[in-house]
């Protein structure tokens, strides 16, 4: 081998190790970076009925629409949510109600929803369901 070509080849390898880790980190960092980046994923939203009625009245139906909402964030943090479980509070309520434009509660500051829902809680008198007893006589 000719002394240029090992002058060369101690100049790539050997020599100016502060600029070869510099360039390692940068590209390391560059790798982290990427290999992080934002995502989507579509999951169910599930109401969670907080408190009770007024006595005599029950929840009858909760509808929310839509019914699954897209987030966004990290792949990795993604991966760990299958569903937003939202609270309603029905507390001493007598009537039907709606909540338009529900923001998620998503505890992962890491991930936010792209889009509100839209709640309808119908309410109901509950009937007797014990018979009267007749009076014969």
């Amino acid at each position: 081998m000719s002394e240029s070509a090992e002058r060369w080849l101690r100049q790539i390898f050997i020599e100016d190790w502060s600029l070869k880790l510099l360039a390692l980190t940068i590209t390391l960092a560059l790798w982290f970076f990427v290999s992080a980046h934002q995502s989507e994923r579509e999951v169910a939203v599930e109401p969670h009925v907080e408190g009770k009625p007024a006595p005599t009245f029950e929840v009858k139906e909760i509808v929310i629409t839509p019914s699954k909402v897209k987030l966004q964030g990290r792949a990795d943090r993604l991966n760990t949510i299958e569903k937003v479980v939202l609270p309603i509070s029905v507390e001493g309520r007598r009537d039907s109600f709606d909540m338009p434009h529900m923001t998620l509660p998503i505890s992962d500051p890491n991930v936010e929803p792209l889009s509100t829902v839209n709640v309808h809680v119908t309410i109901v008198a509950v009937s007797n369901s014990t018979p009267k007893p007749s009076n014969i006589n």
